[in-house]
């Protein structure tokens, strides 16, 4: 029997999307999960506007593009078959099936109602600690299940991907892109470990390209059993391999590393290695062996399973906190003394902590605390570099202008990039990003739904940052409404001073500038607003006025930023239309740009 790849899901691209997909499955708990629940959810998904389908009837294009007016279920139900499905039920199946084999839901026709399990209602919830549930989540994931009739034991799978790709790069010392994509997904069987770690290592001495290519090649006809690869089978790997990587690393166990133009490198997280040492040590990345579904379902709904090495031992969590001082007293010698200082009492206390005495809750405190102040510590150290560095906003400026990298860019590694420009800028109270970041402080995920990608407080005025590179009719729905919202929340929670919306994008959707036209015209919900909608271009430009005006020796504060968001919010109340509005935008840079002079 011919054997496949194992994958999580190539439906949703983006983890953090499932929280929507749970979202809208959840109001079909209770019911049967059969060919009409399968459809009506995939038309919910529509309704909602969480899945966009590729054809929309032209009489309903402008109504699902509007999203202040709600989309009707009979015209979510019309648009759902105007796609002419083959299968329509199997559409609803495919959407749900992430959530299925992440532990969130039971959603199968075989096994009756729709439930969502624990671990899945604490991820839809407020508390949802992100990084903790998808390791809980991931440490579940194994084929042969119950569940999959694709990933059989006939099919020769017997592992846990999760764990198995832990033991694997711990052996080879990190992979690359393209050793991940390769090795990873084709890992079906825990008991190759070792004979993939050799294959890897003799990868890794080939020189030219094209013996590489070779060697690709040779091993994916080797793993399908085929003479001759289709291109299917020869760019699978490399599309499922990007996917889990995306997954994987939202438990913050692995470090990836980007470079331009999209690589990427991937490896074990060294804050996390005792933690890494011990689930190892426990789980050697076989698949559990279940005697029935009833007993895997209850396994899946079960929060407190698998049951963690250090959730047993409270010695074993206390080595995990040792392991975690020792890696802060690193980072915090090396800051400098003038850092140091404003840290030291904390430091201290944690250094100076007798861990024998606190109970298994505290500790877990204990070691949510030591990760935060760790990041304390490395964005202390990182602002330090980052302000007023004329050099590194010059790196940054390079990157925003290669249209090659930023095609590549990750959207969240793009709000990331106008993140570290305000920094450079170095005039604020406190900007702050709220995507999710790893252990090292970079990005790994979005920003929850409800918040701003970015928020800025400065002497004058305050401000949220909200960065895209959606450049399609879909940023008109994901951004402008949203972004609207995020601002009048932002302004409610901080009074006394004007809020404004600083909107950067790639290139700013006619409807979107519409959208922020009129609210800041006529007002969203009863008041004005303040948004300010720039191209990437005109960020840009501003970040060179920025350069040169330091250059040349001259003061440049968040005050005069002040004074160009005013034109430009002016100027829209100056405009009979949006487009007129948006045109102004780059002759109010340049004459703020002749003020500065």
């Amino acid at each position: 029997m011919k054997k496949i790849l194992w994958s999580i899901s190539t439906t949703v691209r983006n983890p953090e999307r499932l929280i929507d997909f749970l979202r809208v499955l959840k109001q079909l708990e209770g019911v049967n999960f059969d060919k009409n629940t399968q459809m009506k959810y995939q038309i919910l998904l529509i309704k909602e506007r969480i899945y966009t389908p590729t054809k929309i009837p032209t009489k309903y294009r402008d109504l699902f593009y509007d999203i202040r007016r709600d989309l009707p279920y009979e015209v979510a139900e019309e648009i759902f078959f105007y796609q002419n499905y083959k299968d329509p039920p199997m559409r609803g199946r495919q959407s749900v099936n992430p959530l299925n084999k992440l532990g969130f839901s039971i959603a199968k026709e075989a096994f009756g109602p729709v439930i969502i399990t624990e671990l899945g209602n604490l991820f839809i919830s407020a508390k949802a600690d992100i990084s903790s549930i998808f390791l809980k989540s991931l440490l579940k994931l194994q084929f042969p299940n119950p569940l999959s009739v694709d990933f059989s034991e006939k099919k020769g799978f017997n592992v846990r991907p999760f764990v198995a790709t832990l033991h694997l790069i711990k052996k080879v010392k990190g992979l690359s892109q393209i050793e991940f994509s390769l090795f990873v997904p084709t890992l079906i069987d825990y008991q190759d470990i070792d004979k993939y770690a050799e294959y890897i290592l003799e990868f890794r001495k080939l020189k030219s390209s094209k013996r590489k290519e070779t060697f690709i090649r040779n091993f994916l006809k080797s793993f399908y059993e085929v003479d001759v690869l289709s291109e299917k089978q020869m760019n699978n790997p490399f599309e499922y391999g990007d996917n889990s990587m995306r997954y994987f690393r939202l438990t913050k166990y692995f470090r990836v590393e980007r470079y331009p133009l999209g690589r990427w490198r991937i490896d074990l997280e060294p804050t996390r290695r005792e933690e890494i040492d011990q689930l190892l040590s426990k789980y050697d990345g076989s698949a559990l062996n279940f005697p029935n579904a009833e007993s895997y379902l209850d396994y899946l709904s079960d929060i407190n399973k698998p049951e963690l090495p250090w959730e047993i031992s409270i010695d074993k969590y206390r080595n995990i906190i040792k392991s975690l001082i020792n890696v802060i007293r690193d980072d915090f010698e090396r800051l400098d003394l003038s850092l140091q200082e404003s840290l030291k009492p904390t430091y201290e206390a944690f250094i100076e902590m007798n861990l024998d005495k606190l109970s298994l809750p505290q500790l877990e405190e204990v070691t949510k605390e030591l990760r935060s102040f760790r990041l304390k510590i490395i964005h202390l150290s990182r602002d330090k570099v980052l302000r007023k560095n004329i050099d590194e906003l010059g790196k940054i400026v390079n990157i925003l202008k290669d249209r090659r990298i930023i095609k590549k860019l990750d959207p969240v590694e793009f709000e990331f990039l106008i993140f570290q420009c305000l920094k450079i800028l170095n005039d604020e109270i406190e900007i702050r990003a709220n995507c999710i970041l790893d252990d090292e402080g970079n990005p790994i995920g979005f920003a929850p739904g409800n918040k701003p990608d970015i928020e800025g407080y400065y002497a004058t005025f305050n401000s949220i940052f909200e960065a895209t590179l959606d450049v399609s009719r879909h940023q008109v729905y994901r951004e402008s409404i949203p972004v609207m919202r995020h601002l009048k929340d932002f302004a409610n929670s901080n009074v006394g001073k004007p809020a404004f919306c600083i909107f950067v994008a790639s290139k700013v959707h006619n409807d979107t500038i519409n959208y922020f036209w009129y609210s800041v015209k006529y007002g969203f919900e009863g008041e004005k607003q303040y948004i300010v909608a720039l191209e990437l271009e005109h960020f840009i430009k501003i970040l060179k006025i920025f350069i040169v005006t330091v250059k040349n020796g001259r003061s440049f504060a968040h005050k005069q930023l002040k004074v160009l968001f005013d034109s430009i919010i002016k100027a829209a109340n100056n405009k009979n239309s949006s487009i007129e509005w948006f045109k102004e935008v780059s002759l109010c840079i340049e004459r703020w740009e002749k003020s500065l002079m």
